[in-house]
């Protein structure tokens, strides 16, 4: 190897950054950076530009992470929206047949209280208790009564709906028909003709219990209240 190839292949390249700076009097002036400090430059340029792209990196990963957090919030506030849509639909179809139930109800609760009073007042002992006209008179008695005379072919009927409580001789009538009206009231019928019912017999307001004849034309009447003796007369109505 001839000494002029081993020169070569010692020979180092050195670098020298050079500035020049315009000074107010108009000289330029050069300043020159040796070797080691441009190396130091460069490894901190290096550095900065590592740095730069790790970050930048990192940036990008953190986006990509929020880009992929934010479709699935998305997808999420899509899916709660329909949840929310269909809720809104059931809410609406549940009112709906809330407010049919709550029509059928009170229709169904006006239907029993007009069936209640019906069946109070079939079972108020008010209805005239012969089919026909007939005289009427306050009897002599202990306890309150009134005597009506029917005409012959007519009937004596229930004043009110109820069951026959019993069938008993009577002291001034051959037979007295007593109903319990299952109110508290009863009343009686007193009469000298054959019976049309029997104990335990269910009645409705008009069932025939004697009819007239020409032997049996006077009826006594009275009603109780709790087991007390009332005056017919205060709810008798002549017009029925």
């Amino acid at each position: 190897m001839s000494g002029t190839e081993g020169s070569r292949r010692r020979r180092k390249f050195n670098y020298t950054l050079m500035l020049f700076a315009d000074s107010k009097d108009g000289h330029i002036r050069q300043m020159g950076i040796g070797p080691a400090l441009v190396e130091s430059l460069a490894v901190i340029i290096v550095a900065a530009i590592t740095i730069l792209s790790v970050i930048c990196y990192r940036d990008e990963k953190r986006i990509e992470v929020l880009e992929t957090e934010t479709a699935g919030q998305q997808e999420e506030i899509a899916r709660l929206t329909e949840e929310n849509a269909d809720l809104v639909s059931l809410r609406e179809e549940l009112t709906d047949k809330v407010i049919i139930l709550s029509d059928t109800i009170n229709q169904k609760v006006e239907e029993e209280e007009a069936v209640a009073q019906a069946h109070a007042q079939a079972h108020m002992p008010v209805g005239f208790p012969l089919s026909s006209s007939a005289s009427l008179e306050e009897a002599e008695s202990e306890n309150p009564m009134v005597k009506l005379n029917g005409a012959e072919g007519s009937s004596i009927i229930a004043s009110a709906d109820g069951t026959v409580a019993s069938i008993t001789t009577d002291s001034g009538y051959l037979h007295c028909i007593r109903i319990d009206h299952g109110n508290g009231y009863n009343s009686l019928y007193r009469n000298d003709g054959e019976v049309m019912v029997k104990e335990g017999d269910e009645v409705v307001r008009g069932a025939i219990l004697y009819v007239i004849g020409e032997d049996n034309t006077e009826l006594g009447y009275q009603i109780t209240y709790d087991e007390k003796y009332i005056d017919p007369m205060e709810l008798i109505n002549i017009d029925g």
